[in-house]
């Protein structure tokens, strides 16, 4: 015949049992929670320095505008207009080639209407000096 264990060695078995599997899994839980409180801080710099990228950004992106609208001052033809919004649409680009093509193609802009005025002087070349009685 079988011996049969006591209810109450049955009953404290069991809630040993279920005690150590609560502080296993309370153990899991925090030591998740602390991973998951790294990945927040961590993400919480990464979005602050992507901010501040972009800040710098739209800083240069905006001196470049200025200094384009002040090499077309003296184009009459063009009417001068406000600094453009972002365009939803473009393609993703790493802010610092972002930078180098707006860059670029302020030193294309400048070029070009730089281009036209020593054309200009060249081909009507310096006045001869009027002789004089």
């Amino acid at each position: 015949m079988s011996e049969q264990v006591p209810a109450a060695s049955r009953y404290k078995r069991l809630t040993e049992l279920a005690t150590t599997a609560a502080q296993r899994v309370r153990k899991q839980e925090q030591e998740r929670a602390a991973e998951l409180g790294e990945l927040v801080t961590s993400s919480a710099q990464r979005t602050e320095e992507a901010d501040a990228r972009r800040e710098q950004v739209v800083s240069d992106v905006r001196k470049r505008w200025n200094a384009a609208m002040e090499a077309l001052w003296d184009e009459r033809w063009m009417r001068e207009c406000r600094f453009p919004d972002p365009d939803p649409e473009a393609e993703p680009a790493d802010p610092d080639e972002a930078r180098r093509a707006v860059h670029d193609a302020f030193l294309e802009l400048r070029g070009a209407v730089e281009k036209p005025k020593r054309q200009a002087r060249g081909v009507l070349g310096r006045r001869k000096p009027r002789d004089r009685p």
